[in-house]
């Protein structure tokens, strides 16, 4: 009678942890889908956020099995592969981010000499901007494209200028809009103030070019001494398992993993600090 009760018991218990398990799951799809859903928006990409769900379950699946080959099922490297496989959709869109992000910068001072040229031959702002929206290519037309429109439909084309420059994050642009808005307010030649802002930001970039340069060397050492370790463990889980196997199934080693994963952390944080100068 009582190893019946238990039996019960345990399923009772089991079903209740998989219908946690179960909402949890499905309150963590619906934010998932929503933040991606916004992302995916702002980057005009042509990819579904139930897609990138799907890829993330895929890829948490495939780094799981992946690790478990490599380390013979030991339960961290499993644990870590499932978690690097569910990142993979977030690693994409943010390197989707930083590569519009870098060609928007790079097309900067041809629109504000665009925009500049225009002005001076009597077109008012908005008229500027359409013709910005017309000539150039992406990603800089579906911007100004989407800021012409959203004046259209009746917001106030500075507040427009300024919800650009926050789905844009660029330190450039903020640097633009945010003079546009002051000289709407204070009144001026706007196109004398984006000629002088085109020379600013080319100061800007010629300095940053500079500066990346100079701490090329220290960003490269930076990498390499953060994947040594991870490379050495790697060489030894190949050639010798049996030597590093403890590292992953005894208290000891799982402890060490994880102070070296946090020193590494500090490290590669420490060394971003020193190499990473603002201008």
């Amino acid at each position: 009678m009582v190893s019946v009760v238990a039996c019960v018991a345990v399923f009772v218990a089991l079903v209740l942890i998989a219908l946690i398990a179960a909402r949890a799951v499905g309150n963590y799809r619906h934010r998932f889908i929503a933040r991606t859903e916004e992302k995916v928006d702002s980057l005009y990409l042509a990819v579904s956020p139930q897609r990138l769900w799907l890829t993330a379950l895929l890829g948490a699946a495939g780094g799981a099995l992946l690790a478990a080959v490599v380390t013979r099922f030991m339960a961290v490297p499993v644990a870590l592969g499932t978690v690097v496989g569910f990142m993979v959709p977030r690693f994409y869109l943010r390197n989707r981010e930083q590569r519009r992000r870098r060609k928007l910068d790079a097309q900067l001072l041809e629109a504000i000499a665009m925009v500049a040229g225009a002005m001076k031959t009597g077109m008012s702002l908005l008229q500027a901007m359409e013709q910005v929206a017309r000539e150039m290519g992406a990603p800089i037309r579906q911007e100004f494209a989407h800021a012409l429109h959203e004046n259209r439909i009746g917001k106030p084309l500075i507040q427009a200028l300024q919800d650009m420059k926050n789905r844009i994050n660029s330190e450039d642009w903020s640097i633009t809009v945010n003079a546009i808005s002051i000289e709407q307010e204070t009144g001026g030649v706007l196109s004398e103030l984006l000629t002088r802002i085109m020379e600013t930001i080319r100061m800007r970039k010629r300095m940053r070019a500079k500066i990346d340069a100079l701490t090329a060397s220290g960003r490269l050492q930076g990498i390499v001494m953060s994947l040594v370790p991870w490379g050495l463990a790697g060489v030894l889980l190949l050639v010798d398992p049996e030597l590093i196997h403890p590292m992953f199934t005894t208290a000891r080693g799982q402890i060490m993993l994880a102070v070296i994963a946090v020193l590494e952390v500090v490290g590669w944080l420490v060394i971003r600090r020193l190499v990473a100068v603002d201008v």
